[in-house]
């Protein structure tokens, strides 16, 4: 039901086009490429996998927000002068953070999914020089890994640190959508600086089905990058 919704709001953007941008006869259609940054606050909605496999929460259910970075470049084609398509490939991070600690224990850890992502995204822009800009897409990830970065301190004082990296027990291809607004600003004929806020759900869970629990992403963040006009 979901993905259906998506892609009735990417046709609904290729479908509507301002009257006036049919009449300027200047406009042209034109390419871009990109690359940008992205600084997001992670988490997770996390859910028992309800049935034979099914597990409890537990402790994880005080997991916090993991602020990460991740990067990525592609390109942008204008269809028309208010409506834009785009295709990429980025390195993408999601995570979630537990810390447990009293006088005598600590038990600490940082974790990250790692994907290489191919987001497909349509805007819709409005302005000339400065222009806000609004979209939606869809984003296909790839699993490249876990990692996670575990301390603890025993009562006896014993402390460790350990970091933990795999591929086994995650699904190998997962689905999120993903919903931009933000601004572009022309710095040149041939360059845009974008700074565009960026919230991304994951739609399927990062674990295999044999998981006691369900694992879905969430993302907050901020795109800021450079647009070049070929």
């Amino acid at each position: 039901m979901k993905f259906k919704l998506i892609i009735s709001v990417v046709f609904l953007f290729l479908l509507v086009e301002p009257v006036n941008a049919q009449s300027d006869s200047t406009s042209k259609s034109s390419t871009s490429l990109f690359l940008y940054t992205n600084w997001s606050s992670t988490y997770r909605k996390l859910i028992v996998n309800e049935g034979l496999f099914a597990d409890s929460i537990g402790f994880r259910v005080d997991e916090t927000k993991y602020n990460l970075w991740s990067f990525g470049l592609g390109f942008r084609s204008d269809i028309s002068n208010n409506i834009t398509v785009e295709g990429g490939v980025a390195f993408q991070r999601n995570g979630e953070r537990y810390d447990f600690e009293e006088s005598d224990t600590l038990y600490k850890y940082d974790s990250q999914y790692n994907y290489i992502s191919m987001p497909i995204k349509v805007y819709y822009k409005y302005g000339k020089r400065a222009k806000v800009i609004a979209g939606v897409g869809v984003v296909p990830q790839l699993f490249v890994n876990f990692k996670q970065t575990l301390e603890t301190v025993s009562k006896d004082k014993q402390q460790t640190k350990e970091d933990i990296k795999t591929k086994i027990g995650y699904n190998s291809f997962v689905f999120s959508t993903v919903f931009n607004v933000g601004f572009e600003y022309d710095l040149s004929e041939k360059t845009t600086i974008i700074i565009m806020p960026e919230y991304r759900l994951q739609l399927t869970s990062s674990y295999l089905k044999t998981n006691g629990l369900k694992h879905f992403g969430r993302s907050l963040g901020l795109n800021i990058g450079l647009s070049f006009y070929l």
